[in-house]
């Protein structure tokens, strides 16, 4: 009896010792570069959490399989916090980099007093490997006593790579695009109170 007990801790060490177990790898979204649009824009901006669909918020990657509705999501490719939170930082580095005079932040409680408020709602963050990336989403720009100034549609895609690093790189690029469209949308309602 001894013995058994011997040999099967003996297998178990070496299927741990052995054994592979696929590594996890982990993403982030970059704020991409670019030159500013305004230097004469000088709000104080406050910018909400974006808000996406629950599927999509979360850590682990979502993409879909081609000419399928097939959604496959990733245990092994991760995001490196929630593409919630992610997103919005980088919008908010994008918005600070576009408009250079601006005080931009995230508006985490709602408490402090801003001059214009963003808000983004996500309808599709689709990724196809091997083809392309699609960012569909609806954005609103409010003054400080809670007026619509705006609200605009963005819809646009990117080619891309069969590589997660690929599709990382999409989305960032997708999320410049979005902050371009945000920054001349804000300035365009300046004069507006």
């Amino acid at each position: 009896m001894q013995f058994l007990k011997i040999l099967t801790l003996c297998f178990l060490l070496s299927a741990c010792v052995f054994g592979t177990s696929q590594i996890s790898k982990f993403y982030t979204l970059t704020s991409e570069s670019s030159p500013s649009i305004s230097n004469s824009y000088k709000s104080f901006v406050g910018v909400m959490r974006v808000q996406l669909p629950k599927y999509i918020d979360r850590p682990q990657i979502v993409t879909q399989n081609k000419n399928s509705p097939e959604i496959v999501i990733s245990e092994y490719n991760r995001w490196i916090e929630n593409p919630s939170v992610l997103t919005t930082r980088v919008l908010v580095e994008n918005l600070s980099t576009l408009l250079p005079s601006a005080q931009i932040k995230i508006n985490q409680y709602g408490l402090e007093q801003f001059d214009r408020i963003i808000s983004v709602e996500v309808i599709k963050m689709n990724a196809v490997l091997g083809e392309k990336i699609t960012l569909e989403a609806w954005y609103t720009i409010k003054n400080k006593a809670g007026h619509l100034l705006t609200r605009q549609k963005f819809d646009d895609s990117v080619q891309i790579g069969k590589s997660y690093d690929d599709m990382a790189s999409g989305y960032s690029q997708l999320w410049k695009k979005l902050s371009q469209q945000i920054s001349n949308s804000m300035i365009k309602s300046n004069g507006a109170r």
